[in-house]
């Protein structure tokens, strides 16, 4: 009995030290990628909307009454995280940095589980050390939207925790935990059905037609049926208790532009993993950086390697489908490893969907494809984990690792090249600098610097979004805000000007009269009366088509 209660003491110290491990472990890479998103300064509005969500969240008010939100609200993940992150130490600047950077650890952190699959010893830490390495220490441009302009990261890290929890393919606490995950992600967001919805269902049925029998997908499947119906009615109680309303969707883009956008998929998933530069925008990061001193071939190396596993993988679902698998098969990790490939395959090819249907223009809406290479770089890290084990001969194992070894150094000298040149120089700052130096505290502006200058001013200066009308003056806009920021408000200046690469306000003439003073800093235009500025109240958009091109408009840069 005695040397029973030692074993047990020795479990419980053993698990205790790995989970402190992993704890710090967790915390060192939120560190890592909180710099890189710094040093990138990919703050725009659109995050600084949903971390003022978060605010709201953290003054108690859950349901967001009032907000007037798109279908990638956040609401049920990012913006909760920001309402944890306020109530520990306020509104903060590094707060557009912070959340990003914990979304990016979650969807690593899942990556690495998947990769090991319940492997021990060198096949999970090869799979492991292959998801943080091509994550972590990615391509300039894969980095800018990994932890910066991805925005739909955090959601493809609740779908990769939802595969997690399903990687058993078994009915239990697993299964209800990937219900509540997926239902949390279409409730913030609802591309959750190209990332983890409809990739299950598929998933499902793939399993039943490869083992044909009805049984082997039901685990996938129902997950994915339940999601969809706990979503459907949790959304339909909060809307009647009075949570936020919800603005017209984004227009698909026309069918030539669909066209073309299916044929950039190829090149720009390419480039994100380092074997193309079809994307122009790597967040200040120089191109040649892949060209010396071998740096191209090792972005060429990993990136084909990448590919080469969604090719087999992809390949082995079809033939699974052509050829009927035994049943309840494993490969070495303790379950049926084919069923979880399938749904990262899948996965992969589902999160294409939004790029093809809402890119409007070349190389606008890369963001979306971010999680298309996140998927692929966890399905790589899952098959260099099942490989390792194969290779029998002593020498070769030991020229793998050395090769494995050369790769991960070359990806890190790279992210150190890219980290150690300046950052871009930070305008918002400037600005509120300036607004804070006038005694100008409640202001109004575009879109692209309002809230963004909210959030960078640690909430010291408050610039509310506003439109310039149709019949001319000033309007309030109506998605991404708050009834309470118009209602009653009075205003003591405008901001005209955005952030390089994005369009500021526009308008033809202002309903006050002229201003008294005008400040000019960076590309910004502050505009001063001697009196209160009031704003017209939002009412129904001039006509439908207006109101949908409102809604692409506040999520499409003019890059």
């Amino acid at each position: 009995m005695a040397a029973f209660s030692r074993r047990r003491n020795f479990a419980y110290a053993r698990y205790l030290v790995y989970l402190a491990i992993g704890a710090v472990a967790f915390v060192v890479l939120v560190c890592l990628l909180y710099f890189t998103s710094s040093h990138f300064q990919a703050a725009t509005s659109d995050g600084a909307s949903v971390v003022l969500e978060g605010r709201t969240i953290a003054n108690g008010h859950v349901l967001l009454h009032g907000w007037v939100l798109t279908a990638a609200s956040y609401w049920t993940s990012a913006a909760m995280f920001d309402a944890v992150g306020i109530l520990l130490v306020g509104l903060r600047a590094g707060l557009l940095y912070a959340t990003p950077a914990v979304a990016g650890a979650l969807a690593i952190a899942a990556g690495i589980l998947l990769a090991r699959d319940a492997r021990r010893g060198g096949p999970g830490v090869a799979g492991g050390v292959a998801v943080v390495a091509l994550l972590a220490l990615a391509t300039p441009e894969m980095s800018y939207l990994f932890v910066g302009h991805g925005f739909h990261v955090v959601t493809g890290a609740l779908a990769l925790l939802a595969f997690v929890a399903l990687r058993r393919s078994r009915f239990g606490w697993g299964w209800s935990v990937a219900v509540l995950l997926l239902t949390a992600g279409m409730l913030g967001d609802t591309l959750m059905v190209a990332f983890g919805i409809v990739p299950l269902l598929l998933a499902g049925l793939v399993a039943m037609l490869s083992e044909r029998r009805l049984r082997s997908g039901v685990v996938e499947f129902t997950a994915a049926v339940a999601s969809v119906l706990l979503f459907r009615v949790a959304r339909l109680v909060f809307v009647a208790l009075g949570a936020f309303r919800t603005g017209p969707s984004p227009s698909t883009a026309p069918f030539s532009q669909i066209v073309t956008n299916l044929g950039h998929v190829p090149a720009y998933v390419a480039s994100l993993l380092g074997l193309t530069n079809a994307v122009v925008n790597s967040g200040g990061v120089p191109h040649t950086l892949r060209h010396a001193n071998g740096f191209a071939a090792v972005y060429g190396t990993v990136a084909i390697g990448v590919l080469a596993c969604f090719v087999h993988a992809l390949v082995r679902l079809v033939a699974g489908l052509v050829q009927t698998r035994p049943k309840g098969r494993t490969d070495g990790g303790g379950s049926a490893a084919w069923r979880l490939d399938n749904v990262l395959v899948l996965a992969i090819v589902c999160s294409v969907v939004p790029f093809v249907m809402l890119a409007k223009r070349d190389g606008a809406g890369v963001r979306y494809l971010t999680v298309t290479a996140m998927f692929a770089v966890v399905l790589a890290g899952r098959m260099i984990a099942r490989a390792w084990p194969e290779i029998q001969w002593r020498r070769a194992r030991l020229c793998c690792a050395l090769a494995g070894v050369v790769l991960v150094a070359g990806l890190a000298a790279g992210f150190g090249i890219s980290m150690s040149g300046p950052a871009p120089p930070n305008t918002v700052r400037e600005l509120d600098r300036l607004l804070s130096a006038h005694d100008l505290h409640q202001g109004i502006g575009g879109y692209w610097i309002a809230s963004l200058a909210t959030v960078e001013s640690n909430g010291a200066v408050t610039v509310r979004p506003v439109l310039a009308a149709q019949d001319g003056g000033i309007k309030r806009q109506a998605l991404l805000s708050s009834d309470a920021w118009y209602e009653g408000r009075k205003f003591q200046f405008v901001v005209f000007g955005a952030p390089a690469g994005y369009r500021g306000l526009r308008a033809r003439t202002l309903p006050w009269g002229s201003p008294r003073y005008v400040h000019v800093v960076g590309p910004y235009r502050v505009l001063v009366w001697d009196h209160d500025l009031r704003v017209r109240a939002f009412g129904q958009p001039e006509t439908a088509a207006a109101g949908r091109a409102h809604a692409s408009a506040v999520h499409e840069s003019v890059r």
